[in-house]
């Protein structure tokens, strides 16, 4: 594919960030009427979703303490649940294991689960 000769974005790395960023930035451009003209391209070394960078683990998880982040996480979840099969989303669930100290931290988090996903 080539590299058209004008683009209004440039989004570096085709990773779950650099997808999000796109996804999100095309939404608001259509939302302000602007989706027909711009032109957003991604670019990455290799190519979509191909690994992971060794900062982000290549895993999407929402087994975050932070309520701000387990409410991003369904948000996020619920987009990719939207088109699973296009977006290569595969939801295989998670095991935590902790010490006995965080019991409760665990519990409070799967409480606060609970409203989005069950």
């Amino acid at each position: 594919m080539a590299f058209p000769e004008k683009v209004d974005y440039v989004i570096v790395g085709a990773g779950i960030h650099g997808l999000s960023t796109a996804w999100h930035l095309a939404a608001k451009l259509k939302a302000k009427g602007k989706g027909d003209g711009s032109k957003i391209v991604v670019i990455d070394k290799d190519s979509i979703a191909a690994g992971a960078s060794g900062i982000a683990c290549g895993v999407v998880r929402n087994n975050y303490f932070q309520p701000a982040m387990r409410e991003l996480m369904a948000m996020c979840v619920e987009v990719w649940e939207s088109d699973a099969k296009n977006f290569h989303y595969h939801d295989v669930g998670y095991m935590q294991i902790s010490p006995e100290c965080m019991e409760n931290d665990v519990a409070e988090i799967y409480a606060q689960q609970k409203k989005y996903w069950i």
